[in-house]
């Protein structure tokens, strides 16, 4: 029986080695594999770790390579980091959003009529929003989990495309709110304002959508590629 920390590493290979495109009788084998290192390991009371001579990814990444022929998609990394983005955004958005929900319920259903309507926007807000930050989620999720999949690439890239247009509208609807709320709540208009809410939009939601579909650009493979030209 593996200890703990030996459990832990090997669910970490393993959520790795599934990234790539395998079937799952090739996945069940390297399991077996690596469990089998950790277990002789054990025995012979050496570290794990230490015996891989590299991070556990890393050492996936040689063991693939070396038996598979299977090399790392060029953009896994930065799909990889734009999908962990995604799901962090799309938790936390999602929780907050969520609260905002409940909060419109009650203003619309618990709270005299005169509140009524403003209940009603926040509740329209707040299911929009939800969509918004759940498409983040989802996204997220789909590019984590196949930014080693070259054959899925294709649908990363749109889904990349969708961030984007996202991302666009988003802006459009800020400035839009900057303009013509701002000045009126200060008595003038602000030009600092707009500039910005344009550098916190441009690194919040314009670069992860770059990053994403740059990562899922870059696993196409050769041949897709070479198709698009």
């Amino acid at each position: 029986m593996l200890n703990k920390k030996d459990q832990k590493i090997i669910r970490q290979m393993m959520r790795h080695i599934r990234t790539f495109p395998l079937l799952d009788s090739e996945i069940r084998q390297f399991e077996r594999d690596l469990t089998g290192m950790a277990l002789e390991a054990e025995k012979r009371r050496e570290d794990f770790e230490e015996i891989l001579d590299m991070t556990p990814t890393e050492f996936c990444d040689e063991l693939l390579c070396s038996i598979g022929g299977r090399k790392t998609p060029g953009g896994r990394r930065l799909l990889k980091g734009a999908g962990i983005y995604y799901q962090l955004t799309g938790l936390i958005g999602t929780a907050l959003l969520s609260l905002v929900f409940l909060i419109s319920l009650f203003l619309t259903i618990v709270i005299p009529s005169e509140l009524g309507l403003e209940g009603v926007i926040l509740l329209f807000v707040a299911i929009i929003g939800l969509i918004f930050f759940g498409a983040f989620l989802s996204f997220g999720n789909i590019a984590e989990r196949d930014c080693g999949t070259t054959e899925k690439s294709a649908q990363l890239v749109n889904n990349g495309k969708i961030l984007l247009v996202t991302a666009v509208i988003f802006d459009i609807v800020a400035t839009l709110y900057m303009i013509f709320n701002a000045g009126a709540s200060v008595g003038h208009f602000n030009y600092k304002l707009p500039l910005l809410m344009q550098v916190i939009i441009f690194f919040s939601c314009y670069m992860p959508a770059i990053l994403y579909i740059i990562g899922a650009k870059r696993n196409l493979p050769r041949e897709y590629v070479l198709n698009e030209l």
